[in-house]
């Protein structure tokens, strides 16, 4: 009777475990989840003011003439304007650092101070939660941006707040010194931001708890982790466990080799590597022929269908501001940008598009990348973004599918993706004139079947396994049955 009494008990906890843990896997979002979205990247102070009162939070006063203090964006000026990121078709959000800062310069959030307290410019923890709930109920999940690799700058003499105020939870060797050694890279400070020491297992067990508490508590998504490249490789695997849900690492460096190394650490990678063949291909009409070289390396990461595909982000110059323009005419930048958009939205992995490109933005270096936000949802801009978001929301093949290469010059690509009968080729013509191309061994497509250019009114007919069109200067045709 007893045995009986203790396999029935052990049997109860077991099925409890299953059924707890499979609740907290449904309610979290898969990388295969994620691979489906698209992301509009917010920072946050620089989004939409909806809440006045919190602008001189802490004795920092919010200036808007001042692009290195704060502007007074919050979590109540992202929920304002949900209808005009949803009406653009993103179906995810992420936002900047929301971890309480204390220097009139930390706008941006990357300078922690209190890892369990959030910013007062920003808000409450409670205005963030229903930053999270009001999104979900729009469809749109939400990723949060994390540092875990620095605290502010504080030292000599002070620390972030307990329990990140000892002396042994941080390196003291100073600036970097040599970027091309990996040792420097860990364990130097980063623009004098104080380097937190993982190898002291208090502080990578602080940092563990703390990041399942921020996971827990907010509801939200997924992570974006910031500075990945400047920890070691086996604290993110811990990290990535106690978070308990799909992490997206920035590895700053241009390196496939490098960067797709940390897939094995974390779910994803921004790709870096593909935003710099972006800038050189689409930017300044270099060739094609990059795009090629490019795919060849995707087996450098674990599941190049979740990189993080961005034409700029906040730490970089804006695409319009580096795009070298027509020749003759190099104030004409828009055909390059909608181009490269184009591209980011029917390749492999998934979309991200920073605030203000929808707008035109064109700030150069930090901090003139990080303009105050207008919202013209009748910029033409704003439209063709909806566009490219549409088609992809309603073709699963441009969000899961197989994607194989079916033409490739030094001004022209095509490729196919392809998914349980979803067909979709995707053209780019690169170059300022028209240009005509075959495009041969389409796959899953018979002979007399016509295709539908979704960013146009034209159609073509599939003959011998081709089709041939025409596509004008700078043009994206994304064709379906």
């Amino acid at each position: 009777m007893k045995k009986s009494l203790f396999f029935f008990l052990v049997l109860t906890l077991l099925l409890s475990f299953i059924s707890y843990t499979g609740e907290l896997k449904a309610s979290a979002l898969s990388s295969t989840d994620w691979q489906e979205k698209s992301i509009y990247f917010i920072m946050t102070d620089r989004f939409s003011n909806g809440d006045p009162s919190n602008d001189n939070y802490g004795g920092f006063h919010a200036d808007k003439n001042d692009p290195r203090k704060y502007h007074g964006g919050d979590f109540q000026g992202i929920i304002n304007q949900l209808d005009y990121i949803k009406n653009m078709g993103f179906t995810a959000i992420w936002i900047t650092p929301v971890t309480m800062q204390r220097s009139a310069n930390a706008y941006h959030g990357y300078w922690t101070y209190d890892f369990y307290s959030i910013d007062g410019h920003l808000g409450t923890m409670d205005k963030l939660k229903e930053l999270v709930q009001k999104a979900h109920a729009k469809n749109i999940a939400v990723m949060l941006d994390v540092v875990a690799n620095h605290t502010g700058d504080f030292q000599p003499g002070s620390y972030a707040k307990a329990p990140f105020d000892q002396y042994d939870w941080y390196h003291h060797h100073g600036e970097v010194i040599d970027w091309n050694d990996q040792w420097w890279v860990e364990n130097g400070d980063v623009a004098g931001l104080d380097d937190l020491n993982h190898e002291n297992p208090a502080t990578a067990a602080e940092l563990k708890k703390w990041i399942a508490w921020l996971v827990q508590t907010t509801g939200v998504d997924g992570l974006r982790v910031d500075t990945v490249k400047h920890v070691p490789k086996w604290f993110w695997r811990d990290f990535d466990q106690a978070a308990n849900t799909f992490t997206i690492g920035e590895v700053y460096h241009g390196d496939p080799a490098y960067v797709g190394d940390y897939t094995n650490y974390l779910d994803a990678v921004l790709d870096f590597p593909m935003y710099y063949t972006i800038k050189n291909v689409f930017g300044q009409d270099q060739s094609m022929y990059q795009l090629k070289d490019r795919y060849a390396q995707d087996y450098r990461y674990k599941n190049p269908m979740t990189n993080g595909l961005f034409i700029d982000n906040h730490d970089v110059p804006r695409f319009l501001n580096e795009a070298s323009g027509k020749p003759g005419q190099s104030w004409d930048k828009w055909p390059q940008l909608k181009t490269a958009l184009g591209f980011i939205f029917t390749s492999r992995g998934i979309p991200i598009v920073y605030q203000g490109t929808e707008q035109g933005f064109s700030g150069g270096q930090d901090p003139y990348n990080r303009e105050d936000m207008v919202f013209n949802s009748n910029h033409e801009l704003y439209k063709y973004i909806a566009k490219l978001n549409y088609i992809r929301n309603t073709h699963p093949a441009l969000r899961k599918g197989s994607q194989k290469e079916k033409w490739v010059d030094d001004t022209f690509y095509a490729f196919q993706r392809s998914y349980n009968g979803d067909e979709v080729i995707v053209l780019i013509n690169n170059s300022w004139n028209s240009q005509t191309r075959t495009i041969p061994n389409l796959d899953n497509l018979s002979n007399g079947t016509t295709l539908y250019n979704q960013m146009g009114s034209d159609s073509v007919q599939v003959s011998n396994g081709s089709i041939t069109t025409t596509l004008g200067p700078k043009e994206v045709k994304i064709f379906t049955k």
